[in-house]
């Protein structure tokens, strides 16, 4: 065997041990990695997650719970969604800093409800100085001089209630939350005067988030249109009556005042836009997690 010869053999085996080698330390570390990814739902590929996801999402989680437990993940195009059910997992989310976690990345779909510059919409510093202006709009000397305004609107509610009969309680609470939060958060001017009007406002807001809207937000369907022409005409409402309150010095117990009056922490006024969308947010949060 001459020289030549020598060097591609030892060349030969040298690619030969280099690939048994990568087989065996993948064989030994891929199936560990894989063991802590969570499972996956089983689905056709392709559009199989976006069907099942696509017929509701509460429907899917009821049904894989039981299977694959509180943690698991779908296969959704060109997202990859894990879901955490249950306080003992879902406390990793939000406890988790932004740089591994990042809810702004997640909630991309609210920000044409919210609107511009605020919540999901802005980086991670400021979203923290507007969360803080939702923490000042409800601390309990603010709470407390909501209590009446709540009695009230019960009380006023439930009187025109018969004596005996049926009613559809899902839908009569929710009707009452936005009354009690029209009154407590958005203003006076809002409960006595454009109720009805902000209110079917919210309705088209609230329609105009779909399964689809989580993947598409920008989809141009009928929903996401009534979406975005209601969000328009409540910055108009609301701009108008900000301005009014400017103009007239006039100062109201409410979540609508505490933004107006709030400040970031280099002193620069919350914007009119940044009030309407603050608003659309907390009124959102508060009828969700109410009804």
């Amino acid at each position: 065997m001459d020289l030549a010869d020598s060097k591609f053999l030892n060349v030969g085996l040298l690619l030969i041990a280099t690939i048994v080698a990568a087989k065996l330390i993948a064989a030994l570390i891929i199936p560990r990695s894989r063991k802590r990814l969570p499972p996956t739902v089983k689905s056709w590929p392709l559009v199989g997650g976006l069907i099942r996801f696509m017929k509701g999402p509460i429907v899917m989680l009821r049904e894989e719970y039981p299977k694959l437990g509180s943690v698991f993940t779908l296969n959704l195009l060109h997202m990859k969604i894990t879901f955490l059910i249950g306080p003992e997992v879902s406390a990793h989310f939000f406890k988790a800093p932004e740089t591994d976690l990042s809810q702004q990345e997640v909630y991309q779909f609210n920000v044409p409800t919210f609107g511009p510059g605020v919540v999901f919409d802005v980086d991670y510093s400021v979203r923290q100085e507007q969360f803080r202006f939702f923490t000042e709009s409800l601390r309990v000397t603010k709470l407390k001089g909501y209590v009446d305004m709540m009695v009230m609107e019960a009380e006023d509610y439930f009187s025109k209630w018969e004596d005996c009969g049926e009613v559809d309680l899902k839908y009569e609470l929710e009707h009452l939350i936005i009354l009690t939060a029209s009154r407590c958060l958005l203003g006076e001017e809002v409960r006595n005067k454009l109720f009805e009007d902000v209110s079917a406002l919210f309705h088209d807001l609230d329609s105009g988030m779909l399964p689809i809207s989580v993947i598409f937000p920008y989809l141009p369907i009928p929903a996401h249109w009534r979406r975005d022409r209601a969000r328009k005409k409540l910055a108009e409402i609301f701009t108008n009556i900000i301005s009014a309150r400017k103009k007239t010095g006039k100062s109201e117990n409410d979540m609508l005042q505490c933004f107006i009056d709030s400040k970031y922490k280099d002193g620069r006024q919350t914007t009119e836009s940044e009030v309407t969308g603050l608003l659309i947010a907390a009124l959102f949060a508060g009828q969700h997690t109410s009804s």
